[in-house]
């Protein structure tokens, strides 16, 4: 019997982060040090639900233990003494269990993100909060070593399990030596690359490490006068915006299409201030720069696309990585690339026939000749996009919008602040386009035309565009959307009684 307490270490890891093979490398080296230890775990969910978590309770063998220990299966809220996170998210998720306490735990974690199901397919901006994941990790903590994990991982060319080891090592949480880890890192694969990552954690001291740069493909070049231009028609606040609205619609269209996002812009900055011209700018170069099937094509044969891909399949130098996209277009999608005005017949055709929710599934292989050809032809036809019914459609749309801006403009800027931000509503493709573009549709043609003419105060304007908005983003069916709409269509009308 002994009175010795064991320390309690519990690692969170997503697929294919090695989470099992860091777990191993502690285990092993606890054992190399002489001391006891048992580990355990328990899988995660698939699609981001929760991460596979691994628990370890090493005791160290000093001479008070009487025969073999027994030690527990699973941690329980308030005695882990490390917990390991190798995303944010997983870091806060702990926290909320209770694993993680103010009196106890170290917590070593990485700034980075992989999001969740529901933060991607948010009809809005969906991605919690960083600054405030970090706060809450430090706030509920007794000690952290929290750094871009894997941006170290991936700068030294190394895997993030090996870089997280490092800094438990250098942590000194674990009367373990770094030999020790080390000699457990030979014992496996991959050793050099794992070595490397391991003396980059180790080295970490605590300092806190931003995200490291990603590397892109070169846009293609640009006018140097239409990145001048962006900057001067601007308040400084919203010149930055501005300038890479240019330089992502230079890449989406060339520099007319980038020439005439600052025509557009032209057409407010005299009237509005620094803050309303930087939303409007990030938000206009978000919606000229539609996701059609050409731009879906232009983005998947990114060289840096590639590079983050072999980054993340933890592919080693020389090794050849097979990348399979899956693609599901629909009937308006494929129509969407033909001219208005025999889009429009083609679409009125297959609605007819009831061909409108079939979609024709492809797996395209783009590190094969043909997959790659595929996609690099799809691409090829950006001088063809003017022509196209998308293309269209989406510039009838922006200038609707640009339109309704303006008239908002001249009531009140707060009115036409929301009216700009409404454009959050209308995003990708599919069925998450039409959804959003339907309840845009309602919001423009019930609330904002209507009250333009008058009826409501300009702070009752702008609450009323605020209050829609957040309802379509939060119910993207419309529901939400019909109750207020309906409750300013009786507030309208009971003024107008009592009047």
């Amino acid at each position: 019997m002994t009175n010795a307490k064991p320390i309690r270490l519990l690692i969170a890891a997503l697929g294919g982060e090695g989470g099992g093979v860091l777990a191993g490398w502690i285990a092993n080296a606890a054992l190399l040090a002489g001391h006891y230890g048992q580990r355990t775990s328990i899988p995660g969910v698939a699609q981001r639900t929760g991460a596979t978590t691994y628990y370890l309770e090493i005791l160290p063998r000093d001479g008070s233990v009487q025969g073999a220990p027994v030690l527990a299966l699973n941690p329980a809220p308030g005695e882990v003494d490390v917990m390991v996170a190798s995303e944010m998210l997983e870091a806060v998720r702990s926290i909320q269990t209770g694993l993680v306490s103010a009196d106890r735990t170290l917590l070593i974690a990485s700034t980075s993100r992989v999001y969740t199901v529901d933060e991607k397919s948010a009809m809005g901006d969906g991605r919690l909060n960083p600054e405030r994941m970090e706060t809450v990790a430090r706030q509920f903590s007794r000690e952290t070593v929290i750094a871009d994990f894997a941006a170290i991982a991936a700068s030294v060319k190394a895997p993030l399990n090996a870089v997280l080891l490092g800094a438990i090592s250098g942590s000194k949480a674990l009367p373990i030596s770094a030999e020790h880890f080390r000699a457990a890192i030979r014992d496996g694969k991959s050793v050099e690359a794992n070595l490397r990552g391991f003396e980059a954690g180790l080295n970490l001291n605590g300092t806190r490490v931003e995200s490291a740069e990603i590397v892109t493909s070169a846009p293609p070049a640009i006018e140097a006068n239409l990145e001048e231009r962006a900057r001067k028609i601007v308040p400084s606040v919203a010149s930055e915006i501005a300038v890479e609205g240019v330089r992502r619609l230079n890449d989406f269209q060339g520099p007319d299409y980038a020439g005439l996002y600052i025509e557009r812009l032209i057409r407010f900055a005299p009237k509005a201030d620094g803050a309303f011209m930087r939303e409007l700018a990030r938000h206009l170069a978000v919606r000229m720069s539609f996701e059609d099937t050409i731009r879906v094509a232009q983005l998947k044969l990114r060289e840096g696309r590639v590079a983050r891909l072999r980054r993340e399949s933890n592919a080693n130098e020389g090794d050849l990585i097979v990348v399979a996209e899956f693609l599901k277009p629909g009937p308006e999608e494929i129509l969407s690339m033909l001219t208005p005005g025999l889009g429009r017949a083609m679409l009125r055709f297959v609605h007819r026939m009831g061909w409108s929710e079939k979609s024709f599934p492809m797996r395209v292989r783009t590190t094969r000749f043909g997959g790659f050809l595929r996609l690099k032809m799809l691409a090829s036809l950006r001088g063809w996009r003017p022509r196209t019914l998308r293309y269209a459609e989406e510039q009838a749309w922006i200038e609707r919008w640009l339109s309704l801006v303006e008239q908002a403009l001249h009531l009140d800027q707060d009115v036409a602040r929301e009216v700009v931000e409404t454009a959050r509503l209308v995003k990708g493709y599919g069925e998450t386009y039409k959804r959003g573009h339907a309840n845009w549709n309602r919001i423009a043609a019930e609330i904002v035309e209507p009250y333009l003419k008058g009826g409501l105060a300009p702070a009752q304007f702008a609450d009323a565009v605020l209050q829609a908005r957040l309802a379509a983003l939060a119910d993207p069916d419309g529901a939400r959307l019909d109750s207020v709409i309906g409750s300013l269509r009786n507030l309208t009308e009971r003024r107008i009684a009592a009047e």
